[in-house]
């Protein structure tokens, strides 16, 4: 990209970046593999057997595919997935509490974001069963019909055994919503499920490997594009979710997004380049949801082995952006962050690095060495420069960009913990 590239150039397709996203959240576990797609895909179909318009069904797709994006944060939600299945059939206790919490997280994550305002008030409800009708409320506030299809929707995407064929299981799942159905799910969702479900086709869709494309086919009629101050706040939200996860980085996305939009500012880069450079930042390490977290909170050294799966997380970045058209630009700033310029990093081993791709090498490694982390406190400038400057005399990293940084270090410091700051005020309303 060149200095003369304008906002006006920017086309990136708001229901590309949710199925992107989507698809970056089931890379976390194996037992939610393809989790938020299935729920998405089942939430979209039950919207549009309920005759719902055309934004009911976005919001509906929108809600399925993000809905657990709190949740994923805990290793206990994982838990919790093999005894939910067993409780589904045995018993009729309440849902945990906690498992209300992550839809409240997962509402306060998404709710600034005006797209997803609706979806995120149904993803805050997910877990109210209908209860005979008393689940039109929830702690006095009314729930939406959303909600009601994600409940179910939820459910369904879980049940079918990978081990087994889907259309051999298709009678005991409908058995299983029928037997759910007023106590768990509201009936006349219950009742679009019903129609639905005799369709082979929809169960070899729903465990389809293409899910993607057949959602995008019959759901994808969405021309809605976000301009460059809407996909910049939409990276931001999806760089705290993907910090979200570990305490270890509590901040990460957000403090390489600012500091590398004030060393672009500093190496003349354009305003929309500067603004480009803040949403690869804040999407640089969306790879890392494929990293287990008992790998990312490790405190101490890694292991060889572990090392090898740190190392794929860029790689996975690349491959999660490469899916959305219009971001090729900030794919490649953002999944270069571990290059070298003498060609050792990881892990496409390029033989030139692009100037974003320079920055953001820089402001990730500044980022990471001075935040305050559980285990250590951050480097001061003397301890920061040297480990930056024995990089540059290795030949990793940019020179000229670290001489920026160095000769205004105080103020772009202040710049990233002034982001950190804010995230933290945001967390907290």
């Amino acid at each position: 990209m060149n200095a003369a590239t304008s906002s006006e150039d920017i086309d990136v397709k708001l229901f590309s970046m949710v199925l992107c996203f989507s698809r970056a959240i089931d890379f976390l576990h194996p037992k939610i593999s393809e989790h938020h797609l299935r729920v998405a895909y089942v939430a979209s179909c039950l919207a549009e057997e309920l005759g719902l318009g055309q934004g009911q069904i976005q919001e509906a797709l929108i809600a399925g595919a993000l809905h657990d994006v709190a949740a994923v944060s805990s290793a206990m939600h994982f838990d919790l997935f093999d005894d939910a299945l067993t409780r589904y059939h045995v018993s009729t206790r309440q849902i945990p509490d906690h498992l209300h919490l992550h839809g409240w997280e997962g509402y306060l994550l998404l709710r600034d974001f005006a797209p997803f305002a609706k979806a995120a008030s149904a993803i805050r409800f997910h877990h109210v069963n209908w209860d005979f009708g008393y689940g039109r409320e929830f702690e006095g506030e009314q729930v939406p019909l959303t909600s009601h299809i994600l409940r179910l929707a939820d459910r369904i995407a879980v049940l079918p055994d990978d081990d087994r064929h889907v259309l051999e299981q298709v009678a005991g799942i409908r058995q299983a919503v029928a037997t759910g159905t007023g106590r768990w799910f509201m009936p006349a969702v219950a009742a679009a499920f019903d129609g639905i479900s005799e369709k082979e086709s929809f169960w070899l869709d729903l465990t389809s490997r293409h899910k993607e494309e057949i959602i995008s086919r019959r759901f994808g009629g969405s021309k809605v594009s976000l301009d460059l101050d809407g996909l910049y706040q939409l990276a931001r939200i999806f760089g705290k979710i993907i910090d979200y996860r570990s305490p270890f980085t509590a901040a990460h996305s957000s403090g390489v997004a600012a500091t590398s939009e004030e060393l672009a500012h500093r190496l003349g880069m354009s305003p929309t380049e500067r603004r480009l450079i803040g949403v690869a930042g804040n999407l640089h390490d969306i790879g890392k949801l494929a990293v287990p977290t008992e790998i990312l909170d490790k405190p101490g050294k890694l292991t060889p082995q572990e090392m090898f799966i740190v190392r794929q997380h860029p790689y996975y970045t690349h491959r999660i952006l490469s899916t959305v058209r219009g971001l090729e630009t900030v794919n490649t700033w953002a999944s270069l962050h571990h290059e070298r310029l003498d060609g050792r990093g990881y892990p496409f081993r390029p033989r030139e690095l692009p100037l974003g791709s320079r920055i953001i090498a820089v402001a990730d490694i500044f980022t990471a060495i001075t935040e305050n982390r559980p285990y250590r406190r951050g480097m001061d400038r003397t301890q920061c420069l040297a480990v930056l400057d024995k990089l540059v005399a290795e030949g990793a990293i940019d020179g000229d960009v670290v001489a920026v940084l160095r000769h205004d270090f105080d103020q772009i410091h202040h710049i990233r913990r002034r982001s950190l700051q804010a995230q933290a005020s945001e967390g907290d309303t």
